[in-house]
């Protein structure tokens, strides 16, 4: 025996006694008491427009809350038993089902409605789709024991109500709570209770066969095109629609009525279960079965339950593809956790590794900025040298070589005696005399100049010579003493361009290299 099948019934007598106390496809039977229904129908239904969960949502908190408390459920009085929202079964009145049957005073209803019937759970919320603004619509899947003492069916309190109390709508309300099987929480519904809350799109693409479109033709692009019923037409009740479904279902070969019961039923409550059975697998896979057992057998009885009690195998069926579908979400979730795992300590690892590297390149940052620092402190020491070298050569000429500096002794001339007085021709011809005696000294000191000049620097070539280069010699003349001795302007240009074309690039390459966002592995490449 599988695991699960323990829960599930498996004796003719057990068998019996769930397919008796289940509800049939339309309304109820001969029990309308809760109490007796939930042991044969476990599961409830409702549809709703799913909200943001806050952030610091427990289950333990209410999922969903009657409208009467709405405005209580955030606080921490809510469970208080002063205001506690719980009543006993036995205290629900007719007013009670009345103020919610009521929509103008439904806002006032102490009551969270649900359903029985899986059937009308989608019926009802396709038609909420297709004639709602809104297309968020998702159908909970509650646990309908969780809720014994604070549950009560419809259609038990509306028999309550005297012929006199009745209210003008009353075979109104009674005609639609036996179609949807409708059952009535008192309060709110805690959020451990509400096993999953499938979006209706996924749950139409797992609709056995007969509840799909026959005609491939007609299909959208639109999830609702998939199904099979026309939810179009107005005043299209759920009593046409059941009888339509039983009787796609009564058409198809027996071999399609077993695929539907056995694999359909299947795959239409693991979809709806989905969240939950996956994680239950793992955790509880005897819960997890027997609770995917009980839903698939609710929904293979539902198009015609005369045709599975003839097909006991069914049942069989049901329990084995259960228990594969079981042991596969059960293995891939092993597999997942193993793969978790592993990817965690690979990233764990990574981190590990990133951490050195960072702090590795971290020394290796602090050493290459010591290292540029002192790389500046040392093309600025260069560079300072230089500047003091240029200014000593700039402002220290070398002096020319002179004589030694003689000490003379002035002393009075002896007078002359006076000369004899002279014609006008004599007088002429000592001027002439003198200006010959002059011309005569200059050529002398001339000479001695050049002479001194050639002993000065012997080393000048041609080259240099004012009369030989007239354009360093117009070069000497701007630059002046800025020239050292020995050195054309050329030279003195290249020297300067270079000097500051060096200090230029080197001053730009450090800033880029403090600056850049990839400054490590710019140091980590020097280094």
């Amino acid at each position: 025996m599988v695991a699960g099948d323990s829960q599930v019934p498996s004796t003719p007598a057990e068998g019996s006694a769930q397919e008796r106390n289940a509800l049939p496809q339309y309304g109820f039977g001969d029990d309308v008491a809760f109490d007796q229904l939930v042991e044969s129908n476990p599961f409830l239904f409702r549809i709703h427009t799913p909200k943001e969960p806050s952030l610091f949502y427990d289950k333990t908190e209410p999922y969903f809350v009657g409208q009467a408390f709405a405005d209580n459920v955030s606080s921490s009085a809510f469970r208080a038993s002063s205001v506690s929202p719980y009543r006993a079964p036995s205290t629900y009145t007719y007013q009670d089902v009345s103020q919610h049957m009521d929509w103008t005073t439904r806002a006032t209803s102490p009551f969270v409605s649900t359903s029985f019937s899986f059937a009308w759970a989608i019926w009802e919320a396709t038609r909420r789709y297709h004639h709602g603004l809104k297309h968020s619509v998702e159908i909970a899947i509650i646990d309908a024991k969780a809720l014994s003492g604070r549950a009560v069916t419809a259609v038990e309190l509306l028999r309550q109500g005297a012929p006199k109390d009745r209210h003008a709508d009353h075979w109104k309300w009674y005609r639609y709570a036996l179609e949807a099987q409708d059952v009535l929480i008192w309060g709110y519904v805690p959020g451990s209770a509400v096993l999953a809350s499938i979006p209706l799109a996924q749950i139409l693409s797992k609709l056995p066969s007969y509840f799909l479109n026959p005609d491939p033709s007609n299909l959208k692009d639109t999830p609702i095109s998939r199904v099979g019923w026309d939810y179009e037409r107005k005043k299209y009740s759920y009593r046409v629609f059941c009888q339509e479904m039983s009787e796609r279902f009564l058409r198809m070969p027996v071999d399609r009525r077993m695929r539907d019961t056995s694999a359909g039923a299947v795959r239409l409550a693991i979809a709806l279960l989905r969240p939950w059975f996956h994680r239950m697998a793992t955790d509880d896979f005897t819960t997890a079965t027997a609770s995917a057992c009980e839903l698939a057998l609710s929904i293979a009885r539902w198009p015609g339950l005369w045709w599975v009690r003839e097909h006991p195998e069914i049942n069989d069926l049901i329990r084995c593809l259960v228990h594969i579908v079981g042991e596969e979400a059960r293995e891939a979730r092993r597999t997942q956790a193993l793969a978790d795992a592993t990817r965690m300590q690979d990233i764990v690892g990574g981190l590990e590794h990133l951490t050195r590297t960072l702090h590795t390149r971290g020394d290796l940052r602090s050493s290459f900025s010591f290292t540029s620092t002192s790389s500046t402190a040392s093309c600025a020491d260069e560079d300072e040298d230089e500047t003091r070298v240029d200014r000593e050569l700039v402002f220290k000429r070398p002096e020319l070589p002179t004589e030694p500096k003689t000490v003379r002794v002035f002393t009075p001339p002896t007078p002359l005696p006076t000369p004899p007085p002279r014609s006008l021709s004599q007088i002429h011809e000592d001027q002439d005399s003198a200006t010959e005696k002059a011309k005569a000294d200059e050529t002398v000191v001339s000479a001695e100049v050049k002479e001194q000049a050639a002993t000065v620097r012997p080393e000048a070539s041609p080259s240099d010579t004012p009369s030989k280069s007239p354009v360093i010699s117009a070069a000497r003349r701007l630059l002046g003493p800025n020239l050292a001795e020995g050195e054309s302007s050329l030279d003195y240009y290249t020297r300067t361009a270079s000097a500051l074309l060096t200090g230029f690039f080197l001053g730009t390459f450090i800033t880029l290299c403090v600056l850049s966002p990839h400054r490590r592995e710019i140091a980590n490449h020097f280094t």
